[in-house]
C-alpha cells in the first residue's frame, strides 16, 4: 500500500510539474507574439494559424492573394494579425500586379482595412515604393503610404511624406516635401514625352 502511495504522489507531482511547464511555455509564447505584433493578443487570440494563404476573386478573375507565415485571429474584434504578410493585388482592367510585403500587418475584416508596417515595400512592373506604414481600404481601392516614402523606377527616383495609390485608375499621388529626380536618358519614357 505504501508503495502505491509513493507512486501516486510521484505521478501527481510529475503531472503538476508538466502542467506548470506547459502553461508557463504557453504564457511565454503569448507574450512573444504580443510583443511581435504590437497589441494585447495574449488575451484576445481565438485562433492561431501557420502558413496562411487567402484569395479573393470576382467574376472569375482573381482580385488579390495574401500569404503570411503566421496569423492570430481575434474573433470578437474581427481582426487578423499577420507575421510577414505578402500580398499581390491585380489592378483592373489590365490585371497589372502590385506586390506588397512587410514584416507585420493586421486586417480589420469588419471595416475592410488592412494595415502593414515596418519597412513596407510595394512593387509593380514600373517601379518600387517603400514606406514605414501602409493602409489599404478595400471599398475605396486605395493604398495610403506614410512615413519616409521613397520611390524609384527606370529613369526616376524620389521621396515624399505621403503617397496614395488609387488602384481603380492606377494613379499615384505624392504629397508633402516631394522631390523627384529624372535621369535624362529615360526622361521621355518616364514622362511620355512631356518636359
Amino acid at each position: 500500500m505504501r508503495k502505491w502511495l509513493i507512486w501516486g504522489v510521484s505521478l501527481a507531482l510529475l503531472g503538476g510539474g508538466l502542467y506548470y511547464l506547459q502553461t508557463s511555455v504557453e504564457q511565454q509564447i503569448a507574450e512573444e507574439v504580443s510583443d511581435a505584433i504590437g497589441n494585447d493578443a495574449k488575451t484576445n487570440v481565438d485562433l492561431s494559424l501557420q502558413g496562411i494563404e487567402l484569395k479573393q476573386g470576382e467574376d472569375g478573375q482573381e482580385l488579390w492573394t495574401l500569404k503570411a507565415s503566421n496569423g492570430w485571429y481575434q474573433k470578437d474584434e474581427s481582426i487578423i494579425d499577420l507575421a510577414e504578410p505578402d500580398i499581390v493585388y491585380f489592378v483592373q482592367p489590365k490585371r497589372d500586379r502590385v506586390h506588397i510585403v512587410a514584416p507585420h500587418g493586421t486586417i480589420n475584416q469588419r471595416e475592410g482595412i488592412a494595415r502593414l508596417w515596418g519597412d513596407v515595400t510595394v512593387t509593380n512592373e514600373k517601379g518600387t515604393i517603400k514606406s514605414s506604414e501602409l493602409s489599404f481600404e478595400d471599398k475605396k481601392k486605395m493604398l495610403f503610404m506614410t512615413g519616409s516614402v521613397t520611390f524609384s523606377g527606370d529613369g526616376f527616383n524620389g521621396s515624399a511624406d505621403d503617397a496614395n495609390w488609387n488602384l481603380k485608375n492606377n494613379q499615384i499621388t505624392a504629397t508633402g516635401n516631394v522631390t523627384v529626380n529624372f535621369r535624362a536618358a529615360k526622361l521621355k519614357d518616364v514622362t511620355g514625352g512631356e518636359k
